[in-house]
């Protein structure tokens, strides 16, 4: 087998299975995390695709070849992972077998090294990547079905109550969409914790994700919870993607919140009269959050897109409380600086109970209008986009002069305040205004550019749009 470098991401390893990743190169992987990182103690757990419980074991015999040891959460969100690898000490490293929210095509490996430290291209995927490529080839044994031998779950479900408390919520009515991927294992236990019993919609894991793609990003995915939520006259309705780090909740009028709104309804709840508490959000965060929460004399700290990043600088920063991603990804200090679904949706169902979240909705100000889809720009290599970003917010910045801050991400940091000669060395960039924002930025995973704008009228973002597309199509 020849091994494909596109399967090598910055924050993790993921590809289309089988012509990218199959069982041979999960078999050699498992050898490489051994004799190329030293993990010789691996906790392995997979989602829902029909590939992964293969992959798992096809990845289990090679760490087992080499002289490691496997233990296994089988079928599992994501994070439980996390809470294992954060309090047992007994494992070197963890894999998620998980392509997230891709199509069920896709497939990946998500590396977790002992404490929750993300394994990343700076920290051990650079690693692996030259041991796989120099590797022989290693045609794996037939590898047996893995059986479940690490069994946390009553010990997370106990552990996120008591973090983030029991709702009161025996009278609300609420709706839940997995999406047939692993999110409703987080409710295995907590229905009965709680004594409500959710409507279920799409409840039985199944890797060929039949209702929709599992990934809550997208609007078209959210339209039958949406419906069901309104339907129903629910209170609140959940859905999170593959592997459930990330999620979504529809309030009863059928507002779908978006990633900014999220990220300030969970710090109001969880930090509201802490003075001390710091919130980070992404560089693409809407204005009508961080005006508000200016507004409120609370400056968040500005950090860049993906969540290897975002827990880097968490973990940098004992001062951050809590960081939040546009994309659903929500990460909490007290959790080992990760992502847990559970936690948010515990703490989003304390604010539904009380009434709280469509009144903090309504008072954000604005408006601040965003398109449904996130425009992006396709290129040959990671490079182009990246040149292209440049170029297009340059030439945005001359076309559009006076911006109120240029933000610019540099080595894993965003620089505020920055010149617009800064744009040249800069990894991804926002520049705001004061009726519109955009912000460019390469894709981690593919050679294309993601465009992100937000404008006080639906004309005024069209024509900005069309503007800056321009730029891009003429790259």
């Amino acid at each position: 087998m020849r091994i494909d470098e596109q399967v090598f991401k910055p924050n993790d390893i993921r590809g289309i299975y089988p012509t990218q990743l199959n069982e041979q190169f999960a078999f050699m992987l498992g050898q490489a995390l051994v004799h190329a990182l030293g993990s010789r103690r691996l906790l392995v757990g997979h989602d829902s695709r029909t590939s992964s419980a293969p992959l798992c074991a096809a990845l289990t015999e090679g760490t087992r070849s080499a002289g490691g040891d496997v233990a296994a959460l089988g079928l599992c969100p994501v994070e439980l992972v996390y809470y294992v690898m954060g309090c047992d000490v007994r494992f070197d490293m963890a894999v998620m077998v998980t392509a997230s929210h891709n199509p069920p095509q896709f497939n990946g490996f998500k590396l977790v090294a002992r404490g929750v430290e993300p394994i990343s291209e700076r920290s051990g995927l650079a690693v692996l990547r030259r041991w796989l490529l120099e590797a022989p080839a290693a045609a794996p044994p037939a590898a047996k079905a893995l059986q479940k031998t690490v069994f946390p779950e009553d010990d997370y479900l106990r552990f996120a109550l008591s973090l983030a408390g029991v709702p009161q919520v025996r009278s609300l009515k609420v709706v839940v969409d997995p999406g047939n991927g692993t999110g409703g294992l987080l409710w295995t236990g907590l229905d009965d914790a709680l004594g409500i019993e959710p409507i279920r919609m799409n409840f039985e894991p199944d890797g060929r994700f039949p209702a929709h793609d599992p990934n809550p990003a997208l609007l078209e995915n959210l339209i039958p919870l949406r419906d069901r939520v309104t339907v129903e006259r629910a209170d609140i309705g959940f859905a999170y993607d593959g592997d459930a780090d990330r999620t979504v909740a529809v309030l009863t009028d059928g507002h779908i919140m978006d990633g900014s709104e999220m990220i300030l309804a969970l710090f109001q709840h969880l930090f509201e009269g802490d003075q001390e508490a710091r919130c980070a959000v992404s560089m693409v965060t809407s204005r009508k959050v961080l005006d508000f929460m200016r507004g409120q004399g609370s400056e968040p700290l500005i950090v860049p897109v993906g969540h290897a990043k975002v827990k880097s600088i968490l973990r940098r920063d004992p001062h951050i409380a809590f960081a939040g991603e546009q994309s659903g990804h929500y990460f909490y200090r007290q959790f080992h600086c990760a992502e847990s679904s559970l936690i948010t949706t515990l703490c989003l169902l304390h604010m539904a109970a009380s009434s709280r979240l469509e009144p903090l909705v309504q008072s954000l100000p604005g408006p601040w209008i965003a398109p449904d889809r996130e425009p992006a720009f396709h290129f040959e290599r990671q490079e182009d986009s990246l040149a292209a970003c440049r170029s297009a917010a340059r030439r945005a910045v001359e076309m559009f002069p006076d911006p109120l801050e240029i933000m610019c991400e540099r080595d894993w940091r965003v620089a505020r305040h920055c010149r617009p000669a800064d744009i040249e060395q800069a990894e991804a960039i926002r520049v705001d205004y004061r009726h519109w924002w955009f912000c460019v930025r390469p894709s981690a995973t593919e050679p294309l550019a993601r465009l992100t704008a937000e404008a006080h009228t639906d004309e005024d973002l069209m024509q900005k749009l069309g503007a800056l597309s321009a730029l891009f199509n003429t790259a």
